[in-house]
């Protein structure tokens, strides 16, 4: 099909081959928009579980703002609990998951 408009409308191959990978640029971007929003849907307990599957120890952490939908509270709590630090990047929409054992109050296995 896409060969039968490039023929018929007397265009560059350059040109139709921009397009295509244009598209699928736009197509691709709405996909992940969607299933963003989507996952900012999902009930309390499984986004909470997700979070908490993210954050294994890694150094950090980074999740979109659009993909979660729990209250600040609950990230900030969530983050505490797994022995990270919460930074909410306004600008940027997203929210970094710093991990920083070594918290004030905190008892750390290597200082017993």
């Amino acid at each position: 099909m896409i060969s039968t408009v490039a023929a018929g409308s007397g265009d560059d191959p350059a040109r139709v081959m921009f397009l295509v990978l244009m598209g699928l640029v736009v197509v691709g971007g709405l996909t992940l928009t969607i299933v963003r929003a989507m996952r900012s849907r999902k009930p309390r307990e499984k986004q909470i579980a997700r979070l908490v599957a993210e954050l294994d120890g890694r150094s950090r952490v980074y999740l979109r703002m659009m993909e979660v939908g729990l209250d600040h509270r609950d990230l900030l709590q969530v983050a505490q609990s797994r022995g990270y630090s919460l930074v909410v990047h306004q600008v940027g929409k997203y929210y970094e998951f710093v991990y920083s054992p070594q918290q004030p109050g905190r008892s750390v296995p290597w200082a017993i």
